[in-house]
């Protein structure tokens, strides 16, 4: 068995995992972000470390949403499950609408968006 063949095998289990921990990362950073501005209101509090840590946290948790969206736009140019929304499968995807939108955004797919 392929690489590819099992990934076909298991896209579905992939496309949830994946979904939900780009949800869970997305979340992560908006608390950092949160967190980072309400540091940043006192002109004192960026200079400390929780600040940068907070600062910090955002960057890292951009870097893997965008690691995981790249996994997505890999595993659709390879079965183009986006194009299968309307599938029974694939109805979980209804559940992380900023995930898809993200997803969407980005267009890491090459799809076109309209």
């Amino acid at each position: 068995m392929t690489t590819e063949e099992i990934v076909q095998n298991y896209q579905i289990k992939l496309l949830k995992i994946i979904f939900k921990e780009i949800d869970n990362l997305m979340t992560k950073k908006e608390n950092a972000d949160i967190n980072a501005h309400k540091l940043a209101e006192n002109g004192d509090s960026v200079r400390t470390s929780a600040y940068w840590k907070s600062v910090g946290n955002a960057e890292f948790y951009i870097k893997e949403i965008y690691k995981k969206l790249s996994a997505l736009a890999e595993i659709d140019r390879l079965f183009h499950w986006s194009d299968r929304l309307h599938q029974e499968q694939l109805k979980f995807v209804s559940k992380y609408p900023k995930v898809m939108e993200k997803y969407r955004q980005t267009n890491i797919a090459g799809h076109k968006t309209v």
